[in-house]
C-alpha cells in the first residue's frame, strides 16, 4: 500500500511538471514559428526590395554607359562636319562602329528635323523619325533624353527585316493573367539614349542607339548572376529576373516546366493593375508562371513618364520555405532538449521530495506499530525540513498522551480495584446487619400486636417501616456490590419527600430544627427508585 501510494504521488507530480513542460514547450514552439515566419516574411521583403534596387541599378547603368558614349560621338569635331557636308560614308562607318561597340541594335544619325541621315543596319536614309518620343523629346528641348521606350514594328522595319522578325514573341496566357485576344507581340521594349549634336553652338542633328531588350536575356542573366549568385533549389534558379513590355515577358530566365525560358508568358493581373495601371510599385508573394516567388515589380517609364514596362526581380519562395522549415526544425530540437532536460531535473527534485515523504510514511507506520521513538532526521531547513520537525513534534505529543493515557488508566484500574474491594466488604457487612434488622423487625412487629390501640403503636410502625427500609439499604448495597438493576417504579415524589422528613423530624439532630415544607402539588408520578431516591433526600437533609 505505501508503495503504491508513493508511486501515485510520484506519478501525479510527474505528469503535472510534464505537463508544463510540454504546454510550455507547444507555446514557446508556436509564438517560436509565429516569430520566424513573421522575422522570415520580413527578411524577404527586405531582401527582395533591396534586389530590386539592385536590378534597377544594374538596368540604368546599361543605359548610362550607352549616353556617355554618345555623348562622347556627338562632341566628335569630325562627325559634326560630316552631319554639315552631308558625308554619309563616314556617318555609317561611325554608326557600324559604335553598334558594334556597344553591341546595340540601332545606332541613327538624324539632321535637325528629324530625318535619318546614317544608320548602322543598312543604307536607307531620308526617313522621318520625328514622331519617336525620344527624338521628338530632343528636337523640342534640345537636350539628352535616356531611359526606357517602345520601338513601333513600322521603325523595326526600317532597320531591317532580320531584326524585325527577331523581335516577334509568341504571347503564352498564364493561370492569373488577365485576358488579351493579341497572341503576338510585334513592337519592341528598349533602352536608349538620344543626344543632340551641336556645331559652334547650332543646333545640327540627332544620334541615338536602341538596344532591343526582346528575346535578349543580357540584362536579365547579369541581374541573376550579380544579385543571387547562380543558387539553385532542387533544381530551379533562386533568383529571376524579368523584363515586361506592358504585361508580357520579353526577357527573362525564369524557366518553363520544359527549362526553356518563359519569354512570351502572361503576368498576373493583379501585379499588372498594380504597376502599369497605377504606375505603382508592388512586392509580395506572386505566382510567376509555375511557382510561387517572393516578388516585387517596378515599373519602367518613358520620356513622359508612363508605364510602359516592368523590371522584376523575385527569389523563390521554397527558398523561404527551407529556411522556416530549417528554423522551426532547430527551435523544435531545442525545445525538445530543453524538455528533456527540465523531465531530468522534474525526476531529481521529485526523488528529492519524495524521498522525505517515503521516510515520513515510514515513521509512520513505526508510530502505528506502537514505536513512538521513530524520529526523523532534520535534514533541510524548507517546508520538508519542517514538516520533518512538526512530525516530530506530533511522536513526542502522541508519547506523552499515550503515557498520561496509560497513568489514568492505571489509576482508573486501581479504583477499579478498590471498589471491588469496597463491594465485597460491603456485601459482607450487610450480610451481617441483615441479621439483627431481621431480629428488630421481629421483636418490633411483635411489639405492636401487643401495644396496638395505645400511644407507641404509631412509633412502632415508623420502627418497623424504618427498619424494612433498613433492610432495603441493606439490599441495595448487595445489589451494588452484585450490579443489579434498580428497582423502577411510578412513585409519587411528594409523598417519598413527606415520608423522609417525618423520619428526619424526630433524628436527634433535627430537635431544635422546624422544617419548612413547599412542595408543588402538581408534580407529576415519575419512573424511579424508591430506596435511592430516599437516600438521596435523606443524604441532602443530612449534609
Amino acid at each position: 500500500m505505501r508503495k503504491r501510494f508513493a508511486t501515485q504521488i510520484r506519478f501525479k507530480l510527474f505528469i503535472s511538471i510534464l505537463s508544463i513542460v510540454l504546454l510550455s514547450g507547444i507555446a514557446s514552439t508556436l509564438v517560436g514559428i509565429r516569430t520566424i515566419e513573421k522575422h522570415v516574411v520580413g527578411q524577404a521583403s527586405d531582401t527582395v526590395l533591396k534586389d530590386l534596387d539592385t536590378a534597377d541599378f544594374i538596368y540604368n547603368s546599361r543605359i548610362a554607359l550607352k549616353s556617355k558614349m554618345l555623348k562622347h560621338i556627338a562632341l566628335l569635331e569630325y562627325i559634326q562636319l560630316a552631319i554639315i557636308h552631308n558625308n554619309r560614308q563616314v556617318l555609317i562607318n561611325k554608326c557600324k562602329e559604335v553598334q558594334k561597340e556597344l553591341g546595340i541594335d540601332i545606332v541613327n544619325i538624324t539632321d535637325a528635323q528629324g530625318k535619318v541621315i546614317a544608320r548602322a543596319n543598312n543604307y536607307s536614309f531620308g526617313d522621318d523619325v520625328s514622331d519617336d518620343n525620344h527624338i521628338s523629346y530632343v528636337l523640342k528641348n534640345k537636350a539628352p533624353c535616356e531611359g526606357t521606350d517602345i520601338v513601333t514594328h513600322k521603325h523595326l522595319e526600317r532597320e531591317g527585316e532580320v531584326l524585325a522578325k527577331k523581335v516577334i514573341i509568341d504571347i503564352v496566357p498564364t493561370p492569373k493573367s488577365r485576358k488579351v485576344e493579341r497572341t503576338k507581340l510585334v513592337d519592341a521594349l528598349a533602352i536608349r539614349a538620344t543626344i543632340p549634336i551641336f556645331y559652334n553652338n547650332n543646333f545640327i542633328g540627332i544620334i541615338y542607339g536602341v538596344r532591343i531588350l526582346n528575346n535578349y536575356n543580357g540584362i536579365v542573366d547579369q541581374i541573376k548572376e550579380l544579385v543571387f549568385k547562380d543558387e539553385k533549389i532542387g533544381g530551379l534558379e533562386v533568383g529571376t529576373s524579368t523584363i515586361f513590355l506592358d504585361d508580357v515577358r520579353v526577357c527573362t530566365n525564369v524557366k518553363k516546366p520544359d527549362g526553356s525560358r518563359a519569354i512570351g508568358t502572361l503576368l498576373s493581373e493583379e501585379v499588372y493593375n498594380k504597376v502599369i495601371l497605377q504606375g505603382k510599385v508592388w512586392w509580395d508573394k506572386a505566382f510567376v508562371v509555375n511557382n510561387w516567388y517572393i516578388s516585387a515589380y517596378k515599373p519602367l517609364l518613358n520620356v513622359n513618364n508612363k508605364p510602359i514596362g516592368i523590371l522584376y526581380v523575385g527569389i523563390l519562395e521554397k527558398k523561404f520555405d527551407e529556411i522556416k522549415t530549417s528554423s522551426t526544425v532547430n527551435f523544435a530540437v531545442i525545445t525538445i532538449l530543453i524538455a528533456m532536460v527540465a523531465v531530468g531535473i522534474s525526476l531529481y527534485l521529485l526523488n528529492m521530495i519524495i524521498q522525505p515523504v517515503r521516510t515520513l510514511v515510514k515513521a509512520s507506520e513505526s508510530v502505528i506499530n506502537g514505536n513512538y521513538d521513530a524520529h526523523i532526521e532534520i535534514e533541510s531547513e524548507d517546508e520538508i525540513g519542517y514538516l520533518c520537525y512538526t512530525f516530530n513534534q506530533m511522536i513526542d505529543a502522541i508519547k506523552e498522551r499515550d503515557r498520561k493515557l496509560k497513568e489514568q488508566t492505571q489509576n482508573q484500574i486501581l479504583q477499579s480495584e478498590k471498589l471491588a474491594s469496597l463491594g465485597r466488604l460491603a456485601s459482607g457487612i450487610a450480610h451481617e446487619i441483615n441479621n439483627p434488622l431481621t431480629a428488630i423487625l421481629t421483636y418490633s412487629s411483635l411489639l405492636l400486636e401487643d401495644l396496638k390501640d395505645t400511644d407507641f403503636e404509631e412509633d412502632l410502625r415508623v420502627i418497623i417501616k424504618e427498619t424494612f427500609r433498613c433492610r432495603d439499604i441493606v439490599r441495595n448495597i448487595l445489589d451494588f456490590a452484585r450490579s443489579t438493576k434498580p428497582d423502577i417504579k411510578r412513585t409519587n415524589i411528594n409523598n417519598l419527600i413527606n415520608e423522609v422528613l417525618l423520619i428526619l423530624e424526630k433524628h436527634v439532630n433535627f430537635h431544635n430544627i422546624v422544617i419548612n415544607k413547599e412542595l408543588d402539588p402538581d408534580v407529576p408520578d415519575m419512573y424511579i427508585d424508591e430506596n435511592q431516591f430516599k437516600s438521596v433526600i435523606n443524604n441532602l437533609a443530612m449534609n
